[in-house]
């Protein structure tokens, strides 16, 4: 009896670490009445709530998982110019080497993120007060959100990933780059160190090398991808207003 007991509770604590059931926390810079946490193509889905004190709440649970799926159904039933779709693990990760295994990679990727954001709205009166990332820094932030300026920082930002079934991404991938002048060219390299479980996965993407050209434009020279048992004890969620 004693061993089954022990046994259920190992079980238990590893399905704690691997598949998450909410994301809470709080935007120290939020100053603004009690909000929805939104998302989606068709038409904005709540999938959070977030107070007038910064206290917010993410909900991960199978409700959220079809309120996207619908979302993206309903989005291609009223677009008659293009079609979208999830992402497979496949597409996402394959450099077309042998220097990636995947495993189970047919499924789709839901994710809640885009580039790492989170929206904020208010659904029933339309207002947008803006977004917040989940990030160690606020200066990493505003290089990811400044696309396209070469600006990039070094840190990770988090996504949550939900799948079906357990499957994984192992090993690195590079290729040679242009800096945007044409004339200075370097390696980026992806690592991936990624054991995706049955429900919701915590994703780190983190910038841990940075390319810096002669006119002081940087680019992401090494990221790693990795899928995480906790949240970081450095995390932040950090606001950006609209």
């Amino acid at each position: 009896m004693k061993t089954n007991v022990l046994s259920y509770l190992l079980i238990l604590f590893t399905f704690y670490l691997h598949s998450q059931t909410a994301i809470s926390g709080n935007i120290k810079d939020w100053n603004d009445p009690g909000a929805d946490i939104v998302a989606g193509m068709n038409q904005p889905i709540t999938i959070g709530s977030i107070d007038d004190k910064g206290d917010f709440i993410i909900e991960l649970n199978d409700e959220l998982v079809q309120s996207i799926l619908s979302d993206i159904d309903g989005f291609n039933e009223n677009s008659d110019e293009w079609k979208t779709s999830l992402n497979s693990i496949d597409k996402a990760f394959s450099c077309h080497s042998e220097t990636v295994t995947i495993s189970n990679g047919e499924q789709p990727i839901i994710s809640l993120t885009t580039f790492g954001s989170f929206s904020i709205a208010n659904i029933l009166i339309k207002k947008m007060y803006g977004s917040f990332m989940m990030v160690n820094t606020k200066d990493f932030a505003e290089g990811v959100r400044a696309f396209g300026k070469y600006q990039n920082k070094e840190g990770y930002y988090l996504d949550m990933y939900y799948f079906e079934e357990a499957a994984s991404v192992k090993g690195e991938c590079s290729m040679d780059s242009y800096a945007v002048n044409q004339e200075e060219m370097y390696s980026a390299k992806n690592i991936y160190e990624l054991d995706f479980q049955p429900g919701w996965n915590i994703v780190q993407y983190q910038v841990i090398e940075l390319f810096e050209d002669k006119d002081g434009k940087t680019y992401e020279k090494t990221v790693v991808w990795k899928t995480l048992d906790k949240l970081p004890k450095d995390l932040q969620y950090v606001f950006f207003p609209r």
